[in-house]
């Protein structure tokens, strides 16, 4: 629905708060399981965004379980929500193995994926990324990614308008 633009945004004020505790929630037993603490710091000055509570929700638990999978026992990831000028930057960002810069205009590419070493292969479509990429740009916004390579972790922003 999403590739053919049938889907609909039920768009409305989102606090992101709830959002967020919600997202964890979803991951959280994954998290437990491979001793991967997760933190959130929300800006109290952040305030709600305009957005598809539901869809905003899919894009942060994409990212956290992503964060979580690619993150090794004893990791962390954190989630960060801050305003940024008229616009909010949600931060999903993990000790873990990181991205290889050759990969990173590509990390939001469908049917895309780093080639993971044999111990360490993870399986997937490679659409949980892009989706993320096309659900920020329908709210008016955008999703950008950093990591210092291989080893070292990662970061995944998501550029979403305040409420006007």
């Amino acid at each position: 629905r999403i590739i053919s633009g049938k889907m609909r945004l039920d768009v409305q004020r989102v606090e992101l708060e709830k959002t967020i505790a919600a997202a964890v929630e979803v991951v959280h037993l994954a998290a437990e399981a491979k001793g991967v603490r997760i933190e959130v710091v929300i800006d109290p000055l952040a305030g709600p965004v305009s957005g598809d509570p539901s869809r905003v929700q899919q894009m942060i638990w994409n990212l956290l379980s992503n964060a979580v999978k690619f993150t090794p026992r004893g990791g962390k990831v954190q989630v960060t929500v801050e305003r940024v000028n008229s616009h909010i930057e949600i931060s999903v960002s993990d000790t873990g193995q990181g991205i290889d810069p050759a990969f990173l205009p590509y990390a939001f590419d469908r049917f895309t994926q780093a080639e993971q070493p044999r111990r360490d292969h993870h399986h997937g479509l490679g659409l949980g990324l892009a989706i993320v990429k096309h659900l920020a740009e329908m709210h008016g916004g955008s999703v950008r990614v950093k990591s210092g390579g291989p080893g070292k972790g990662s970061t995944f922003t998501i550029t979403l308008p305040l409420v006007q």
